[in-house]
């Protein structure tokens, strides 16, 4: 599997359930794929790609989004909300193939590495806490807005506030490891979950 870019000439290649929803680009959450490309215009223009994608060069395994929290209007409505003015937000997922759970936790460390490469201070996501019942995998399968709770403590995330079953995440970015992308590369292909801290605190 490969990481792309997320961009309006690669986002043709994922599924309808991605291209159509405008869930965080809008307060209305309907489905309008002008007004998803017009949001796509202008994030692309002021932040670059807004995401990640994994590819084995035939489908697509993978999606991950996230850009500016400011440019997403629905987490200021959202449980625990709103995320921090200065932090990129990861927004929601989609992930198929035979191991969900790597390819999540492969997509957020290369969102991390993207995002302290651009200078950003700080990464936040909403998440909640599954029943220990529920496996990683079943945790991780197909869309999702709300993350792993306990796959984002362990990578290194913090809670912010919580409010019911939601808890708003953050990371600071000032410490992260180097290397995290290339370290994801050799988890996933081990498959094996990831071990320890992905980051330090700042």
């Amino acid at each position: 599997m490969r990481p792309v870019p997320l961009t309006r000439a690669s986002v043709r290649d994922l599924p309808s359930c991605c291209t159509d929803c405008v869930f965080w680009q809008t307060l209305r959450g309907t489905s309008d794929e002008s007004e998803r490309d017009r949001w796509a215009h202008r994030t692309e223009h002021a932040f670059g790609p807004w995401g990640r994608m994994l590819s084995d060069g035939e489908s697509v395994l993978g999606v991950l989004q996230y850009g500016p929290a400011t440019a997403f209007p629905r987490a200021r409505v959202l449980p625990a909300g709103p995320p921090g003015r200065d932090s990129a937000l990861i927004t929601c997922a989609y992930v198929t193939g035979p191991d969900p759970a790597g390819s999540i936790e492969r997509l957020v460390l290369e969102a991390l590495a993207d995002i302290k490469g651009r200078g950003m201070q700080a990464i936040e996501a909403f998440a909640m806490r599954y029943p220990d019942e529920v496996a990683p995998e079943e945790r991780a399968a197909l869309g999702h807005t709300l993350f792993d709770l306990d796959m984002l403590e362990r990578l290194g995330f913090r809670a912010v506030r919580t409010d019911g079953q939601v808890s708003l995440m953050r990371m600071e970015l000032g410490g992260v490891v180097p290397g995290l992308a290339e370290r994801a590369k050799a988890v996933i292909g081990e498959r094996r979950p990831v071990r320890g801290r992905a980051a330090l605190p700042a």
